[in-house]
């Protein structure tokens, strides 16, 4: 490439990358695992989270920084933001306990609660992977993986057809190019993300191909802009999908990919045709990208959290489940017996939901609140479904 391209790309890119807003990125979830330690069995009854603007803890923050907080009796998650001043408030059945005041200092943090006779001890237990993958701000690591991930298109791109490596080049500094766009854009508005997407690939198809057009034909530049938008979409959707720090494994998968890929495409054409190569991986491409699709198609699929919360007394309405249909409805019993959230299918979801409602309709009046109650071996619990 020419100097004068590279000091343009360069120029573009450093009045582009300020637009980049760390702040648009999403929010995650803080697990709380709740361990007993008190003299007598408790029931958690109610719960809730507060943040202070300094450690004197005399005016709280705003709670608008907490989008969501649940909590079963064994444990409890928060969609919050990092913050230093933290405490937490649980109502039990015997007494009201606070928690000493506490940092969340990473996205997708863990803390383990000890729950004594007097007050809650917040151990911060995050796995030191989380923290090194957090460490980075979210258009930093997204970035990152977006390029890691072109990569190795790209590298496939040109051992199929032969083409220089000087490609990369080119795929890459569009990147750096079209990558704090599309952040910026999606940060003012998200509705129009389709159109956004179309628009980096036709300016990246072009880019490519106005730096590279000695080697690279307009039809080869724009489906090479268009594989690789395609394959970094349904990516970002399986990360946004999945739960927030368990998709810390992604990132030693992608270079280990990055390293066999490489390896494979060097011995394959050694000893084969370019023919073979295509076809080859071409297959596959196709496969790779039927498997994301069902692992999208999985995740939307997914239902709800359940959780079931033992109640002290009888509630005015109820529904009585017996013994063989708690084995129908297992995750309920799963709920019931481990005192955490269970994941549930939409569909497995709305048939137990469906059920407790049409259960209680009989004692069910205009002025009850609107809450599920069920009854189980004599004893009695309210049954909650969260999103966090």
């Amino acid at each position: 490439m020419k100097r004068s391209h590279i000091v343009l790309s360069i120029l573009l890119l450093s009045l582009l990358v300020p637009l980049a807003s760390a702040d648009s990125g999403p929010r995650g979830t803080v697990q709380f695992n709740l361990i007993y330690e008190t003299s007598e069995p408790v029931t958690l009854i109610d719960y809730r989270i507060t943040g202070y603007e300094d450690e004197q803890c005399i005016s709280e923050i705003d709670l608008r920084n907490f989008k969501q907080f649940e909590c079963a009796q064994k444990e409890c998650r928060a969609r919050m933001f990092p913050g230093r001043y933290n405490r937490l408030i649980l109502n039990f059945s015997d007494r009201d306990r606070q928690s000493e005041v506490f940092n969340v200092s990473n996205y997708g943090a863990e803390f383990d609660v000890r729950v004594t006779d007097s007050e809650l001890i917040v151990e911060d237990v995050t796995p030191i992977s989380v923290l090194i993958f957090y460490a980075m701000p979210d258009f930093a690591l997204l970035f990152t993986l977006n390029i890691l991930l072109e990569l190795i298109l790209s590298l496939i791109f040109i051992a199929v057809l032969n083409k220089p490596m000087k490609v990369i080049a080119a795929v890459i500094i569009a990147n750096l190019i079209s990558f704090p766009v599309l952040w910026q854009l999606l940060a003012f508005d998200d509705k129009f993300l389709l159109l956004f997407e179309a628009l980096i690939v036709l300016c990246e198809g072009l880019f490519i191909y106005y730096f590279m057009k000695k080697v690279i034909p307009i039809y080869q530049s724009l489906t090479l802009s268009l594989i690789l938008n395609i394959c970094s979409f349904i990516f970002g959707m399986l990360l946004g999908l999945g739960p927030n720090w368990r998709i810390v494994p992604f990132f030693s998968i992608l270079l280990a990919i990055i390293v066999l890929s490489i390896l494979a495409l060097t011995y394959l054409r050694k000893r084969y045709s370019a023919r073979f190569i295509r076809v080859f991986t071409i297959a596959i491409m196709v496969l790779a990208c039927a498997v994301a699709g069902l692992l999208v198609m999985d995740r939307i699929a997914g239902g709800p959290l359940l959780s079931a919360h033992k109640l002290s007394c009888e509630p005015e309405y109820y529904t009585n489940i017996t013994a063989e249909e708690l084995r129908e409805f297992s995750q309920l019993a799963n709920a019931i017996k481990r005192g955490k959230f269970v994941e549930m299918k939409n569909v497995e979801a709305d048939r137990l939901l469906d059920y407790i409602i049409e259960g209680q309709s009989e004692q069910h009046t205009s002025s009850s609140p609107q809450k599920l109650y069920v009854r189980v071996k004599d004893e009695y619990y309210e049954v909650r479904t969260t999103w966090i």
